[in-house]
């Protein structure tokens, strides 16, 4: 079972902006991520291994994540290129 909590942030405006950028780092990680796995492997595991295997060993907890954000995209449809948007439905 999945349990989603609804949460209003109330950031100060230094930790808005920080948030932000946060968002969109991650969102351009993921992107990157379409780019390289899209055509070979939609699953996670294989994700990241393609990943690991081109030398890219930057794979901490926030890039582990964002491979699991592209896997779960994907299971919508393979046939479908994702891409995310900077911002996402947050802004």
């Amino acid at each position: 079972m999945k349990l989603t909590a609804q949460i209003k942030l109330l950031p100060t405006p230094e930790q808005a902006q920080a948030l932000r950028k946060t968002l969109e780092v991650a969102n351009a990680a993921c992107n990157h991520i379409s780019e390289q796995a899209g055509s070979q492997t939609f699953k996670q595991f294989p994700i990241h291994n393609l990943l690991s295997c081109q030398g890219n060993v930057w794979l901490d907890r926030q890039v582990v994540r964002c491979i699991s954000k592209v896997a779960d995209a994907y299971k919508l449809d393979r046939k479908v290129k994702r891409t995310f948007k900077p911002h996402g439905a947050c802004f």
